[in-house]
């Protein structure tokens, strides 16, 4: 404790202060040091962490894309495979439904031979229509062949007739069950004679 009877002397105290902090100040200054070094290791450390962080991070993201991909891809292939399935088994449904107008068709024909049957000739008609009218609405529509020339893609050859007359070979002279086409694809083809001109 200061003695009140000794005047204070700031000049012997301000030195007094400076040599204190010159002390502190040397420890500090090493201590400091060594604070800032081991400060720099750790954020070298902490750059590492980040850097592997983010390496894997990049990793997972390419796999999580590639991923996203194969399963687009799959779920493509199974689109185009449902798609071509419900189209063969749609097709497969409309071609089961030509034999009846085939059936109604021969039906028609051998009630035309007998006169009393007027009225089972125009019932018949008007189911047939009738059924070619809702696949109609399907797509499917009847392909002519009689007189056309004879093409492998909507005709089946089912029996080669001899013919005179030029203009007949290799077109369809009679047919024998008519075609049928879905959009621009043959669903049945039909099975025709066609002329083969003899000599």
């Amino acid at each position: 404790m200061a003695d009140p009877d000794v005047p204070f002397d700031a000049i012997a105290a301000a030195k007094e202060f400076d040599d204190l902090l010159a002390e502190a100040g040397a420890g500090s200054a090493l201590e400091g040091a060594e604070y800032v070094a081991t400060l720099e290791d750790e954020i070298e450390e902490l750059n590492k962490v980040v850097a592997e962080k983010d390496a894997l991070l990049h990793k997972a993201n390419q796999r999580a894309d590639q991923a996203h991909a194969e399963i687009e891809a799959a779920a493509k292939r199974l689109e185009n495979a449902s798609a071509k399935e419900l189209g063969r088994r749609t097709r497969q449904l409309l071609e089961g439904f030509l034999p009846v107008v085939d059936d109604l068709d021969r039906g028609i024909a051998a009630a035309r031979q007998h006169a009393e049957s007027a009225d089972v000739v125009t019932g018949l008609e008007l189911v047939r229509r009738s059924m070619l009218a809702r696949l109609g609405q399907l797509g499917v529509t009847h392909v002519p062949a009689l007189g056309e020339k004879f093409d492998p893609h909507r005709h089946e050859a089912i029996a080669l007739v001899p013919v005179s007359d030029p203009a007949q070979d290799g077109h369809v002279i009679d047919v024998m069950r008519e075609g049928y086409a879905i959009g621009e694809e043959t669903l049945r083809p039909a099975g025709v004679a066609v002329g083969k001109r003899t000599a």
